[in-house]
């Protein structure tokens, strides 16, 4: 950070003017020759007298730059516009540290993010509040609100609020085994194995159920042995039917995949833009100046900041994009039809199923490739249905 002076010397016999300031301890810092009378080299602003009279009239010395922290406080106490803004851009900042500007919120199941934030508020906590707040109170207050909670955990990290929502096992209620029912199949699908603990099996292994469609029946017949009656005769008894049913349930998945892929490869060029939100008004300047027809922005640092008003300053490099079309293989295209199916499976088979067998099936209409996906799952159906007397029985 040293004062320091750029200059350019013009003049032959270049060699015998570094020799002398070598002699006279007059250090020389990044020396370019650029011809037999011409060069550049960087040397302290004390020294610049002695080095012109060195020089004398031998050579033309011209400075070019000045560097170091005298030239830079000069620049900056000249200007009290720039240095009122720096005080105020730091005091800004400084504000910015006694209050939250962001809640990250995890671990919710049941609850949506919105019902937690509107507790969180209600309570206290919000972006923009201050961070001088009893946590303890509103981890109370969240348990109180927030049903089958089993624990809370709220960090503060700068301006940063971790919530950390941990949800406990619902209390299933108490059967009452002496009421007679049925096990009925929740859902369609082929019968693979009926394991009755009581009552009995009605359906055969391999049979095609409905939904409905009694798998354990809790009606029992049972044979007359009374003296003095015939052994034809055989009555019923109503039990609370109970067992493990499991069924083979077929699911089919259609998708619809590009033979081509665009391929986006980047041509070297780019330019910086700035992104500048204050309240709900946005200005981009990639939106007023953007010569590239195709193009990709890439963040580079973002700030944002809640007091005195809401503002998000960020930096992006927009780099110009060539597209280009490559013809897929079969294996791409099974890979992406495979992670749409494993998103699929999580979200309409229950976590207890087994995946039996998967097929894919391929079909080709100009362009688009259609994939049929045949899924078998092994899952457990049987439900409960109560067994109704008189005149409400069909």
């Amino acid at each position: 950070m040293e004062h320091y002076l750029l200059i350019k010397v013009e003049g032959f016999k270049q060699q015998e003017l570094i020799s002398e300031c070598m002699k006279k301890n007059i250090p020389l810092r990044n020396i370019k020759i650029k011809n037999n009378i011409e060069m550049t080299l960087k040397i302290r602003n004390e020294d610049f007298v002695s080095f012109k009279s060195i020089g004398k009239n031998k050579y033309r010395i011209t400075i070019i730059s000045e560097g170091g922290y005298i030239p830079l406080l000069s620049l900056i106490l000249d200007n009290k516009a720039r240095i009122c803004g720096i005080f105020i851009f730091v005091l800004i900042i400084y504000f910015q540290t006694f209050f939250i500007s962001e809640i990250r919120i995890e671990g919710y199941e049941m609850f949506t993010e919105r019902e937690i934030r509107e507790c969180l508020k209600e309570g206290g906590m919000f972006e923009g509040c201050k961070k001088s707040m009893n946590l303890e109170k509103l981890k109370l207050y969240l348990y109180d609100k927030l049903d089958n909670v089993a624990f809370v955990s709220i960090n503060l990290k700068g301006c940063l609020a971790e919530v950390k929502i941990v949800e406990g096992t619902i209390n299933l209620e108490k059967v009452d085994k002496s009421r007679p029912c049925n096990i009925v199949a929740d859902k369609e699908g082929y019968v693979y194995k009926v394991t009755p603990i009581e009552g009995i099996r009605a359906a055969d292994t391999g049979s095609y159920v409905k939904k409905g469609d009694v798998i354990i029946s809790g009606t029992v017949p049972v044979k007359s042995t009374a003296y003095g009656q015939p052994e034809s005769d055989v009555t019923e008894r109503y039990v609370h039917a109970e067992g493990k049913v499991l069924a083979k349930i077929p699911y089919r998945f259609v998708y619809n995949q590009s033979l081509y892929e665009i391929i986006k490869k980047p041509t070297g060029n780019f330019f910086y833009a700035l992104d500048l939100t204050l309240g709900e008004k946005r200005i981009r300047t990639a939106d007023v100046y953007n010569p590239y027809e195709v193009s990709a922005a890439d963040e580079i640092k973002t700030f944002k900041g809640v007091r005195p008003f809401p503002f998000s300053f960020s930096l992006s490099k927009i780099n110009e994009i060539e597209l280009q079309s490559k013809k897929r293989s079969r294996e791409d295209m099974e890979k992406a039809v495979n992670k749409l199916v494993r998103q699929e499976i999580k979200e309409k088979l229950p976590k207890n199923a087994q995946i039996l067998n998967k097929s894919l099936y391929f079909g080709k209409e100009k362009n688009i490739i259609e994939v049929a996906v045949m899924i078998e799952s092994l899952q457990e159906i049987g439900m409960e249905q109560e067994i109704v007397f008189g005149e409400h029985a069909e």
